[in-house]
């Protein structure tokens, strides 16, 4: 797969460790993988490259291959707690295009897809992900700390259906970030956890948005919704950023992403961006990129193009005041990102926790008009 590590960041001529560590951010951002299948009929991006997509005979081998009696287990996870919105097909095609990274095609990239979907499994099973929204090791205090150290927000859907994800790094209260991590790493430690308990954190919020938003707003437009955009606001990032555990966390979170959230970014807008990351790191980054990959990137140099770009793709008002909008929601109108979405969710959460089934809207009170509104087992 054409994506750049930490160690490969090294070898680029850049200044000073604070461009290195704004490109490790872009890296780990280029490590959250795109969709393509449920989605890709209205896509203008992936349309201008049909040549890197799984042939549909590709797809078919490899639903083929996970019913073989040996893949049941495989086959049963795929369908019962993987695939976005219940749409296994979608989901293997994800699988597909992974092993198309690897340069497999025909029966390779079928077998190479089963492969995939058997990493995504282990992964799952490691971090035990299937148990992390209801009956995972957090504490409602946990997600207060988490919301009020990391500024982000699940923002309704863009103009072609995309869930919308921010995240304004710079923001954050590192010091409570800090706090934060030691915490994690201590309930780590004391539970047995396979990673930090603050980067476990943010993988239950990924499987937030793949399994309820993604789910319902696939319910309510009539087709499989299985990508989000990203809007990477670096305002704020410095060098403090850059001597604080952010760049752990973030390593961690992209390690685990690849297997367990293949193929779920649409599109990404980086904003606020420092000259010589958008100008000089990120034109040698870029290179190293599949050109899928490149052309979903775009690197905003001012306030003016991201509220034409922002335009272009949301209504003017589920865009937050904070980008030129006029949302009004109860988070934009705050001023402060507390999640988006996932913030009443977990109020719902930890409020009937006794309830083994939590009902709940996963774009309720707190986000814009653009859409509808058991223990912890150590392995």
């Amino acid at each position: 797969r054409l994506t750049i590590t930490a160690q490969e960041l090294k070898a680029f001529p850049a200044t000073d460790t604070h461009t290195q560590f704004l490109l490790i951010v872009l890296c780990h951002t280029i490590n959250s993988p795109s969709s393509l299948l449920a989605m890709l009929q209205n896509d203008p991006i992936v349309q201008k490259y049909p040549q890197y997509l799984p042939t549909q005979e590709e797809v078919s081998l490899a639903l083929e291959l996970v019913d073989l009696p040996e893949h049941k287990e495989l086959k049963a996870a795929l369908s019962d707690s993987i695939s976005i919105a219940g749409d296994v097909t979608a989901q293997m095609y994800r699988f597909c295009w992974q092993a198309r990274q690897d340069q497999q095609f025909g029966k390779e990239c079928a077998e190479g897809a089963i492969v995939w979907l058997r990493r995504c499994v282990e992964s799952r099973t490691k971090l035990q992900v299937d148990k992390l929204l209801y009956q995972g090791p957090f504490t409602a205090r946990f997600a207060e700390d988490y919301a009020s150290a990391l500024k982000l927000s699940f923002h309704g859907v863009d103009r072609q259906g995309h869930p919308v994800f921010i995240q304004r790094l710079g923001l954050g209260n590192l010091e409570a970030f800090k706090k934060l991590w030691e915490t994690g790493q201590e309930m780590q430690e004391q539970l047995g956890l396979a990673m930090n308990a603050v980067a476990l954190f943010h993988i239950r919020a990924m499987e937030y948005v793949t399994q309820i938003v993604m789910k319902k707003e696939s319910e309510r437009q009539g087709r499989t919704v299985d990508r989000m955009l990203l809007i990477m606001d670096l305002a704020g990032v410095g060098m403090a950023h850059v001597n604080s555990p952010l760049k752990a966390f973030m390593s961690a979170v992209s390690k685990e992403s690849t297997n367990l959230f293949p193929e779920t970014l649409h599109a990404t807008l980086v904003v606020n961006a420092p000259w010589i990351v958008a100008k000089a790191g990120w034109p040698i980054a870029k290179s190293f990129l599949h050109p899928v990959t490149q052309d979903k990137f775009t690197m905003v140099s001012s306030m003016s193009e991201l509220q034409t770009l922002l335009a272009q793709r949301m209504a003017l008002q589920d865009i937050p005041p904070y980008f030129g909008g006029k949302c009004s929601c109860e988070e934009c109108q705050s001023g402060d990102l507390r999640g988006g979405s996932l913030y009443d969710f977990n109020r719902s959460v930890w409020r009937d926790q006794s309830s083994k089934s939590v009902e709940v809207s996963p774009l309720g009170s707190t986000t814009c008009s653009s859409a509808e509104s058991g223990s912890f087992q150590v392995p």
